[in-house]
C-alpha cells in the first residue's frame, strides 16, 4: 500500500491525476476533508465538512457536488457509491449513465410500482440533492442545560447528537467488534448506535419526537444500550451513546411523569447494601441463596428471576488490604471512571487530568513500571471487558501473560452481555445471554480444558459462571497468584482454575 496518494510510482497514473484534480476542486471551494480508499480497487472516499446551515453554504455544497460528479465521470469512474446513492448522488446519476438508461430505469420501476409508493424520490425522479437536508437554513435546535461537558463538541449536546454521519458501521451483523451488541441481537435500527443517535437528534428537533427528555420512544431505544462504550472506540466519528444515555436518563427521571424502575434503586444503592453485607457475608449469602428469600430479593430489586445472585466474598478487598498495612479507600470505582468519564464531567479540572494520567489498568501498571512476574507454562484465552477495550485495550494483558510464559489467545467481538447490572435487570436475561453467545461463551465452551480463561471484568466472570460453560474465569491477578502458589507447572492440569493451590 502506498504511503500517500501522490506516490505515482505505485498508484495507477490516472488515479494520481484524479486525486490531484480532486484536491484542486477542494481548494477551489475552500474545503477541508479527509480522503481515503481501497487502493487496489481504485475506490476513493471523501469525508468533507460542508456548511449546510447557511444559504451560501448550501449553494457551495451543490456546486461542489455537481463539479465532483463531472470530474468523476470524465475519468470514466462511477459516483454511485458502495453504500447506495440515496439523495446525495441520485440527482446526478444522469450525468453518469445518460438520459436513455435513466429513462429505462424509470419505465421499469413504473411496471412494478405504478403508484410510486416504494421509496419515492430515490434513484428515479430523485429529490434535489440540496433538498430535505438534515440541517438546512432553518436548523436551530434548542440547547438545553446538560450535566456532561461535551468538550469535544464545544459543550453543545445538539452537536453531539449530530456526530453520527450514518455510515452504519454499528450495523455490522457479525461480532467482529464491540459495538453494538444489542443491535446484533434484535437487528432493529433503533437499537443500533446510529438509530439511537438519530432519535436523540429528532428529540431535539421536536418534530417527530415531541416529548423531549420525557420521550418514551427515546427511553425505549436507550434501554437496551449496555453502555459497553464500544461505540466510543469502534465508531469512526466516536459517537458516545453511553454518555448520551446517562444524560437523557438524568433529565428523563427528573420529571414526576416518569418513575425509575425498581432495579435503578437496587443497583443505585448497591454500594451501601454491599457495605452492610460485608459485616456478615456468610449470613447474607445464606439468606440470598435460600429459595424464598432469594425470590423476594429479586422481586424487590427488579432483578430477572432467571439470574443467580452473586455471593459476597468472606472478606472485602478493602479489609484485606488494610490488614496488610495499606491505606483504606472507602470508594473503589470500576478504572474507566478515571480514564474516560471524569474528563466528560470535569474537563478543566487539573486534578482530574492528573488523576487520569496516573490511572492504570492492572496489567498496564505491571507493564509501565516493569514489575517482575512469576513464570507459568500454559495457554490461555484472553477476554477484555468492554470498558477496558474502550479505554486502552488489552495489549498490556497479553504482553504480561506472554512475559510470564503463557501463550495468550485474545478473543474479540461483541460483549459478554452482562454489562454491570444491565444483564440482571428484569426482562433482559435472554438478550444478555444472546449477546454473550455471539463470541465469548462459545469460545469458552470450546476451549481445551487445560487452557486458562482470563477475564478481568467482574461482569464477564459472572456471565461465564452463569452460562453453564463449566469454567471459572480468572482475573490476571489470580493467574499471577496461581503461578506463585503452584510454580511454573501450576497450570498443567485439567481446568487449572479449580486445582489445588
Amino acid at each position: 500500500m502506498p504511503s500517500s496518494w501522490e506516490d505515482s510510482a505505485v498508484l495507477p497514473l490516472r488515479i494520481a491525476d484524479y486525486v490531484r484534480d480532486l484536491r484542486a476542486l477542494y481548494a477551489k471551494h475552500g474545503l477541508v476533508g479527509a480522503m481515503y480508499g481501497h487502493f487496489g480497487e481504485g475506490c476513493i472516499h471523501s469525508r468533507i465538512s460542508f456548511d449546510l446551515r447557511t444559504a451560501v453554504g448550501v449553494r457551495d455544497y451543490r456546486a461542489f457536488m455537481e463539479e465532483a460528479a463531472d470530474l468523476v465521470t470524465s475519468y470514466g469512474g462511477t459516483l454511485s457509491g458502495e453504500h447506495g446513492d440515496g439523495q446525495q448522488r441520485a440527482e446526478l446519476l444522469e450525468r453518469q449513465y445518460g438520459p436513455t438508461l435513466v429513462q429505462a430505469t424509470r419505465e421499469f420501476k413504473l411496471i412494478w410500482d405504478p403508484d410510486w409508493k416504494m421509496n419515492p424520490g430515490k434513484v428515479v425522479d430523485p429529490y434535489r440533492l440540496d433538498r430535505n437536508l438534515r440541517l438546512g437554513t432553518n436548523y436551530n435546535p434548542p440547547r438545553p442545560e446538560v450535566e456532561f461537558a461535551y468538550s469535544d463538541d464545544g459543550g453543545d449536546f445538539a452537536h453531539a447528537a449530530l456526530r453520527c454521519v450514518g455510515v452504519g458501521k454499528c450495523r455490522v451483523p457479525d461480532a467482529t467488534q464491540t459495538m453494538c451488541p444489542s443491535y446484533r441481537v434484535t437487528r432493529e435500527e433503533k437499537h443500533s448506535t446510529r438509530g439511537r443517535a438519530r432519535l436523540l437528534f429528532e428529540m431535539l428537533q421536536g418534530e417527530v419526537v415531541t416529548d423531549g427528555w420525557q420521550s418514551k420512544e427515546v427511553a425505549e431505544a436507550l434501554d437496551l444500550c449496555l453502555a459497553c462504550k464500544g461505540c466510543t472506540n469502534d465508531c469512526p466519528v466516536n459517537v458516545d451513546i453511553p454518555t448520551y444515555k446517562a444524560e437523557f436518563l438524568h433529565h428523563h427521571y427528573r420529571s414526576l411523569r416518569r418513575w425509575r424502575p425498581r432495579y435503578a434503586y437496587a443497583f443505585g444503592f448497591i454500594d451501601q447494601a454491599a457495605r452492610l453485607a460485608t459485616r456478615a457475608p456468610e449470613l447474607v449469602n445464606l439468606a440470598t441463596q435460600t429459595i424464598g428469600v432469594r425470590r423476594l430479593v429479586k422481586l424487590a430489586g427488579g432483578i430477572d428471576r432467571k439470574r443467580r445472585l452473586p455471593r459476597f466474598a468472606p472478606q472485602s478487598l478493602q479489609r484485606w488490604y488494610a490488614e496488610r498495612g495499606g491505606t483504606r479507600n472507602p470508594h473503589w470505582p470500576a478504572a474507566a471512571l478515571f480514564k474516560d468519564e471524569l474528563r466528560g464531567m470535569l474537563p478543566h479540572d487539573d486534578d482530574a487530568a492528573r488523576l487520569e494520567q496516573n490511572s492504570y489498568h492492572f496489567a498496564e501498571f505491571f507493564e509501565t513500571f516493569d514489575v517482575k512476574v512469576p513464570r507459568l507454562d500454559g495457554e490461555a484465552l484472553l477476554w477484555g471487558h468492554c470498558h477496558h477495550r474502550a479505554t486502552g485495550g488489552i495489549d498490556p494483558e497479553q504482553k504480561l501473560l506472554e512475559r510470564m510464559g503463557v501463550s495468550a489467545e485474545p478473543l474479540s467481538g461483541g460483549c459478554c452481555g452482562l454489562a454491570g447490572s444491565w444483564g440482571f435487570e428484569k426482562g433482559k436475561y435472554d438478550i444478555s445471554m444472546q449477546c454473550g453467545e455471539e463470541a465469548l461463551l462459545p469460545a469458552v465452551r470450546d476451549a481445551d480444558p487445560r487452557k486458562l480463561v482470563v477475564a478481568n471484568g467482574f461482569s464477564c466472570k459472572t456471565q461465564i459462571a452463569q452460562a453453564r460453560t463449566g469454567r471459572k474465569a480468572l482475573h490476571i491477578a489470580e493467574v499471577i497468584a496461581l503461578a506463585r502458589a503452584r510454580g511454573r507447572k501450576g497450570a498443567d492440569t485439567k481446568r487449572p482454575e479449580t486445582g489445588p493451590g
